[in-house]
């Protein structure tokens, strides 16, 4: 095992994204009879989340692992989990996206304005359809009454969504694709594919740039757990809002905040998420002097 850990370790790059979708595709195999249950009962949103649970673990999580296990020798370096950070990095970063959300809500705005050819109607169509759908999911799982299932929500669609994502296109796709032409080029080719395989279009431009916000923070810093955090962040912030407002809170939508009576705030977001940023990586930069 050392020794075949070891050439593919020294395996061109097109080999091991070769290997890492060959161990994508098994465990999508094997986990996607479980998504069959949602199509049996689809109005469960228990079943949904705990679906949702199994297929994060098997799809994302898993093959992250097992690919980092077979081509390097430390598999935590390789995929950024043993590098640690300082507690007021985390607070940092997770500031920039508390700062940046009306931006990124402006950002979608913008996206929302895409209209295809006459010749794409029917892609457009299907396209629109697939966002309604998404929405209408996504509202079905935070429409929480308890603290205990905000707790759940926390967990799944803000913890562990970030936690596997980040292993899976940061720590596993962008450390594949940077032998190949470089850092820059893998984090936004890993930015494109995570916006893309939401399968959420009006949202891609927003998504695109938040991705490579995360390659970034974990390119600068050298931590995946810095990304995470930020993914984390952003998640978590939504789902505490549609709680709150859900259970009797008069509150703002938070996806409203940025654009239309509030532009301004989306504009000034968008100048202090800039220097936010700015400010991040010269921090870390230095750090890593």
């Amino acid at each position: 095992m050392i020794f075949v850990r070891t050439r593919l370790s020294n395996a061109r790059v097109s080999t091991k994204l070769f290997l890492f979708g060959l161990i994508v595709v098994f465990c999508t195999i094997i986990i996607s009879p479980i998504s069959l249950l949602i199509t049996s009962n689809p109005e469960n949103i228990n079943l949904i989340k705990l679906v949702q649970l199994i297929t994060t673990l098997g799809i994302f999580i898993l093959p992250s692992f097992l690919m980092a296990y077979f081509i390097a020798e430390k598999p935590l370096v390789f995929i950024g989990l043993a590098k640690k950070s300082k507690v007021t990095d985390f607070v940092l970063v997770a500031l920039l996206m508390i700062i940046a959300i009306p931006f990124i809500n402006l950002l979608g705005e913008i996206n929302q304005q895409l209209v295809l050819p006459k010749a794409f109607a029917g892609i457009e169509s299907w396209m629109k359809a697939s966002e309604q759908t998404a929405a209408q999911l996504t509202e079905k799982l935070v429409q929480v009454h308890s603290l205990g299932g905000l707790a759940i929500n926390i967990f799944l669609i803000a913890i562990l969504s970030a936690f596997s994502e980040e292993l899976f296109f940061r720590g596993a796709f962008q450390g594949i694709l940077k032998d190949w032409k470089g850092v820059v080029v893998a984090i936004w080719i890993g930015a494109i594919v995570f916006s893309a395989i939401h399968l959420q279009f009006y949202g891609f431009l927003p998504r695109m740039l938040m991705g490579a916000l995360f390659g970034y923070l974990y390119f600068w810093s050298g931590s995946l757990w810095l990304p995470i955090t930020a993914h984390f962040t952003n998640n978590a912030m939504a789902i505490i809002f549609y709680y709150l407002k859900y259970n009797g809170y008069k509150l703002p939508d938070i996806d409203s905040i940025g654009f239309g009576n509030t532009l301004w705030i989306g504009i000034a977001s968008g100048a202090l998420t800039l220097f936010g940023i700015f400010q991040v990586r010269k921090r870390f930069l230095s750090k890593n002097r």
